[in-house]
């Protein structure tokens, strides 16, 4: 348990650096994305099978004009085995998408880690997702998104969560 804090907290240094280094580095183009409210339909194989409502919030920074780094995270209340559980499940992403006018279709990769707290145990567990999606931009700041992202639990993936979502996009403004 002791490695996985220490590459949970390695991650974080990485993306912190990452994030710090990128608007000295390209700061005529850059700036923050969009933040994202989401409700999610949470798939689930952890220590129970179903599925829950959840929500999902992000942020994305934009590194250049089609690389940008997500930080967000999902929360929901799925039932385990023995009873309901509370699932918070904070991420980093680093994601690849392409302009075509009001549409903007993106694929990504990250880390992250699942806390998953019921009456019987409270657990953390690192995370590794895959994602794909698209926005579309209705005004200047306003837009609509839908994503699909699967998410390993655990470095042998002993679970897994899939999550189909849609939301509300707020273009933040530059700074």
């Amino acid at each position: 348990m002791r490695f996985g804090y220490r590459v949970m907290i390695s991650c974080v240094f990485v993306f912190a650096v990452a994030v710090a280094g990128a608007s000295t580095a390209h700061a005529q183009g850059t700036g923050w994305g969009d933040l994202t409210v989401s409700a999610v339909r949470l798939d689930y194989d952890l220590s129970g099978v179903g599925n829950a409502p959840g929500v999902a919030v992000r942020a994305r920074r934009d590194l250049s004009s089609h690389v940008r780094l997500e930080f967000g995270g999902l929360f929901a209340k799925p039932d385990q085995q023995f009873g309901q559980s509370t699932l918070l499940v904070p991420e980093a992403q680093l994601q690849y998408r392409w302009g075509m006018g009001r549409l903007s279709p993106y694929v990504g990769g990250g880390i992250g880690a699942a806390f998953v707290k019921s009456d019987f145990h409270t657990n953390w567990d690192p995370t590794m997702s895959v994602a794909v999606g698209t926005g579309v931009r209705l005004t200047e700041r306003v837009g609509v998104t839908g994503e699909f992202r699967l998410r390993g639990h655990q470095w042998r993936f002993t679970g897994t969560t899939a999550e189909l979502s849609a939301g509300l996009a707020w273009r933040l403004p530059s700074f």
